[in-house]
């Protein structure tokens, strides 16, 4: 069984963390107008606490640099303001290491866990 579940991204330099099933697949990406926000439409199996894992994404305006490891998903354009909003995935931590954000649009820096 699968269901499309409807995720609201914050805008920032703090990235929206989510609650997803390890199957997950981003499906759709869209500026709603009346919400004035970037939404992820995300296909995945019923969401059970006990299963989900936590995934992070930020979203950055053109011409703003991200890490070089953060993962492109997709792109959102307010049809009125002529603005586009790119989402990015944050790499999952991985043996001990974390990347700590400086800036949603500047550098990171690798960050070593005690």
């Amino acid at each position: 069984m699968k269901t499309i579940d409807k995720y609201l991204l914050c805008f920032g330099q703090e990235p929206t963390a989510l609650k997803l099933m390890p199957d997950f697949q981003v499906v759709f990406c869209e500026y709603l107008v009346g919400a004035k926000g970037v939404y992820l439409w995300v296909e995945q199996s019923p969401v059970a606490s006990g299963k989900a894992t936590t995934r992070r994404f930020i979203v950055a305006r053109p011409g703003k640099s991200v890490p070089d490891h953060y993962e492109y998903v997709d792109s959102a354009v307010d049809p009125f303001g002529s603005t586009a909003h790119h989402v990015f995935q944050l790499p999952v931590k991985v043996a001990g290491r974390n990347w700590a954000i400086q800036s949603a649009y500047g550098q990171a820096s690798q960050v070593t866990r005690s």
